[in-house]
């Protein structure tokens, strides 16, 4: 099986994000994901930098970057994580209901039903 997801469009590109962020949360917040897994599907600092070259919205660009830093968290304060991981959630949901909508809906996922 080959997924692609293939976005070219800034507010494309920053929506993804926050609803892969929502999911990601969502799972660390239930033990479904480790941090360690976290790390590798999304809480890189290359995920910050892919913002900032397509001219995101700056705080979608920290909202990332905290992000990466929960586990320093759950390391240091352990007993705040629950909260902190459900502040990165208002704060992703804020901010997606802040992304204006494209002209067209696209499709995220190959184009396999056109």
């Amino acid at each position: 099986m080959n997924l692609q997801i293939k976005l070219e469009q800034s507010e494309e590109i920053q929506k993804f994000l926050c609803i892969l962020n929502l999911g990601m949360l969502d799972s660390l917040l239930e033990g479904a994901l480790t941090f360690e897994d976290a790390y590798v599907y999304l809480y890189r600092p290359y995920v910050s930098q892919l913002l900032e070259q397509n001219e995101a919205n700056k705080a979608i660009i920290e909202l990332f970057e905290e992000c990466c830093m929960l586990e320093d968290i759950r390391d240091i304060a352990p007993e705040k994580l629950n909260d902190a991981i459900k502040l990165k959630k208002k704060e992703t949901l804020d901010l997606l209901k802040t992304i204006s909508s494209t002209a067209q809906s696209m499709y995220w996922l190959n184009s396999f039903d056109e």
